[in-house]
């Protein structure tokens, strides 16, 4: 519990304890992603143990997790958020497939399975909706469209009327 009260007072960057849970290929990934975000005036901010949450304009975005040796990209936008609704413009035919390759089953931390839902006209069901987009230390061209799929979020919270941005 001390650890966790720690990192609550301190909220690391992430860049600054990545090392002490993956190394080699999955730290230089996603580092190269932190830095990808960075760039893009995107800042990931400390959430909770392990967990930084990527917003833009007091929206949700993404989460990043360190998990059990491993680094995921919760695209939590796509399946938590209310706000997001009309959005299918934003996402070319090749994210679309990337989503649909990437909805996951399982793990889920509010235990919300049983869940359906549509994803540019193709249905899923069965499935928790908190963390159903996800990559799992995304590399290549998981990784280029981890960064896309970030992208054409912000795109689309970018573009909402001021209204719905408050």
């Amino acid at each position: 519990m001390a650890l966790y009260q720690d990192k609550k007072a301190a909220k690391p960057k992430i860049e600054d304890v990545a090392g002490d849970f993956i190394s080699g290929d999955k730290l230089k990934n996603l580092m190269d992603f932190v830095g990808f975000l960075r760039d893009n005036k995107l800042t990931p901010r400390w959430q909770s143990s392990n967990s930084w949450k990527l917003s833009f304009k007091g929206k949700g975005v993404c989460f990043i997790k360190i998990i059990g040796g491993s680094w995921f990209v919760m695209h939590s936008a796509l399946t938590r958020e209310r706000w997001l609704v009309g959005y299918d413009g934003y996402f070319p035919d090749e994210l679309r497939e990337f989503i649909w390759e990437n909805i996951r089953g399982g793990w889920c931390p509010n235990n919300c399975k049983g869940r359906s839902r549509t994803y540019f006209g193709k249905e899923f069901h069965d499935f928790c909706t908190c963390w159903a987009i996800r990559t799992e230390n995304p590399e290549g061209v998981a990784l280029e469209n981890s960064k896309r799929l970030v992208l054409a979020v912000r795109n689309f919270i970018a573009d909402l009327p001021s209204a719905s941005k408050a």
